[in-house]
C-alpha cells in the first residue's frame, strides 16, 4: 500500500497535512493542538485534559448526544487524548464521510457552549478518572519518576492534574485558556488513508474558522522530586522505575537510544527480561522504552517485584547495565534489534490511525515530513559505537533517578544499589 504526502498552510496559519492510498477503505483524521500539561501553571494543571472532555459535551449547534450520533450513525467513530504537549481530537470515517467528520469536529473546536452545569458535572467525571489512574501504580510510579528525572522541567507535571486543580477550575480561567491556545498557528490537521486533500483543505479552510492569532506559552515551573523517591503505599507488588534523560524527539542521536532501549528491555530477548524474568525468576513485567520530547526526552525501565525483592531485582538491573557498558554489545545484538525496530515500524504503520498520528507528530517537533524509507534509512545507518556512546551518556549510574512505590514491607533499594 502506497501513501502520497502534501502539507498545506490555511490563511489562518493552520498547518494541513495528509498521506493519501487509493487502497486504503477509511480515512483517520486528527485535529492536534499544541498543548498540554508541560504548558500548565500549578493551580491550572489539569486543564487542557478537561478541555479536551469538556469540548464533547455540547456546542451551539449540537448537544453531546447529537457529536456522538453524527459519526456513530454513519460508522465512523470519535476519540480525543491530552498528554503533555498536545491534545488531539479523532475521527475515524468511511471516505465519503469526510466532510461530516471536518464540521463535527470543527464544530466541536470553534463553538464549545462550555455551559456553567456541564462543567461542574465534567469536574466530578474527571475526578474520578484520577482517582482510579491514582489507584494505578504502574502509572503513579512513572508519573513520579518524570517529575525525579525532569526535575523543574514542567515535563513532569500530571496530564490529569489533580482533585484540588480540577476543583479549582472555573469557567472563565478555562474560556482565557482555550483563547491562548486553541489559534490557527497552533493547529495541525492531519489525516491518513483513501483522502481527498485538496477536499480535505477546502473543508477545513472554510469550516475550522479558529483565529489567526499567535499564542502565548506559559512560563511554567515542574514539582521536582528528589533522585530517589520512595513511596508506601498498600499494594501488593514493588513497581520500581530508573531513569535517566534521553535526546529530544528532533535529534539524530533518538535512534540510537531507541536501539539501545530495545537491547536493554525492549522484548523477550532483551537483556533484562531474559536475567530479571526468565534466569532470575523475580518479576513478570520488566521494559525498558524511550519517549521523545520538543526539549528533552525520557529512557524508563520498569518493573514490578515480590516487596522482599526490590534491592536484589535493582542490583540485577545495575549488574546487566554495567555489563553492558563494560563489554558492549553481543555479536549479532544490533543487527537483531533494528530488525526488531524496522518490523515494529513497519507493522504499525498498517493503520491508517498510526500513519496519521506519524505525521502529525513530525510535523509538531519536527516541522516536516520524514517518509517511512527514510526512517528506516536511519535506523539502519546507526552503528556499534553510536550505539555504546548513548549507553555511556544514558546508562551511568550517577544520572539515573530511582523512584520506587511499594508497601510497608518493602526491601526499599537506596542510589548505592544501583551503583557500578
Amino acid at each position: 500500500m502506497s501513501f502520497g504526502y502534501r502539507k498545506d498552510i490555511l490563511d489562518n496559519g493552520i498547518r494541513v497535512v495528509s498521506e493519501t492510498s487509493n487502497d486504503a477503505t477509511s480515512v483517520a483524521l486528527g485535529f492536534w493542538i499544541g498543548v498540554g500539561s508541560r504548558l500548565e501553571p500549578s493551580n491550572l494543571n489539569g486543564i487542557s485534559h478537561f478541555i479536551e472532555h469538556l469540548l464533547f459535551k455540547g456546542t451551539k449547534r449540537r448537544s453531546a448526544f447529537e457529536i456522538a450520533h453524527a459519526l456513530e450513525s454513519v460508522g465512523g467513530s470519535l476519540d480525543a487524548f491530552a498528554g503533555r504537549e498536545s491534545t488531539a481530537y479523532v475521527g475515524r470515517c468511511l471516505p465519503e464521510h469526510l466532510r461530516r467528520t471536518v464540521d463535527v469536529l470543527s464544530d466541536m473546536l470553534c463553538h464549545p457552549a462550555m455551559k456553567e452545569d456541564a462543567i461542574e458535572l465534567e469536574k466530578q467525571v474527571v475526578i474520578e478518572e484520577i482517582r482510579n489512574y491514582e489507584d494505578t501504580p504502574e502509572e503513579i510510579v512513572l508519573e513520579l519518576l518524570g517529575r525525579s528525572v525532569w526535575k523543574a522541567n514542567p515535563l513532569g507535571n500530571p496530564v490529569l492534574g489533580t482533585v484540588d486543580s480540577v476543583k479549582s477550575i472555573r469557567r472563565e480561567t478555562i474560556c482565557h485558556f482555550f483563547r491562548n491556545y486553541y489559534v490557527g498557528p497552533n493547529t495541525i490537521v492531519a489525516a491518513a488513508g483513501k483522502v481527498d486533500h485538496d477536499r480535505l483543505v477546502e473543508y477545513v479552510d472554510k469550516m475550522l474558522r479558529l483565529p489567526s492569532n499567535s499564542y502565548h506559552p506559559a512560563k511554567v515551573e515542574g514539582s521536582p522530586l528528589p533522585r530517589v523517591h520512595h513511596e508506601k503505599r498498600e499494594v501488593a507488588q514493588c513497581y520500581i522505575t530508573i531513569g535517566v534523560e534521553a535526546p529530544a524527539y528532533a535529534d539524530k542521536r533518538r535512534y540510537a537510544a531507541i536501539l539501545l532501549s530495545l537491547i536493554v528491555g525492549g522484548g523477550m530477548t532483551s537483556r533484562l527480561f531474559q536475567e530479571v524474568r526468565e534466569r532470575q525468576g523475580l518479576a513478570y513485567s520488566v521494559y525498558c522504552s524511550c519517549d521523545f520530547y520538543k526539549e528533552t526526552g525520557i529512557l524508563t525501565i520498569f518493573l514490578a517485584v515480590d516487596p522482599r525483592k526490590a534491592r536484589q531485582a535493582v542490583q540485577s538491573v545495575a549488574t546487566e547495565l554495567k555489563k553492558l557498558r563494560k563489554d558492549g554489545l553481543n555479536r549479532g545484538e544490533l543487527r537483531s534489534v533494528k530488525q526488531q525496530l524496522k518490523g515494529n515500524l513497519i507493522l504499525g504503520l498498517e493503520s491508517t490511525s498510526a500513519r496519521m498520528s506519524r505525521i502529525a507528530r513530525h510535523e509538531f517537533y519536527l516541522g516536516e515530513y520524514v517518509p517511512v524509507e527514510k526512517s528506516l534509512e536511519e535506523v539502519m545507518a546507526v552503528t556499534r559505537d553510536r550505539v555504546m556512546a548513548e549507553a555511556h551518556t544514558m546508562l551511568d549510574p550517577d544520572k539515573f533517578s530511582l523512584v520506587v512505590v511499594g508497601p510497608s514491607n518493602t526491601d526499599f533499594p537506596e542510589d548505592s544499589d544501583l551503583a557500578f
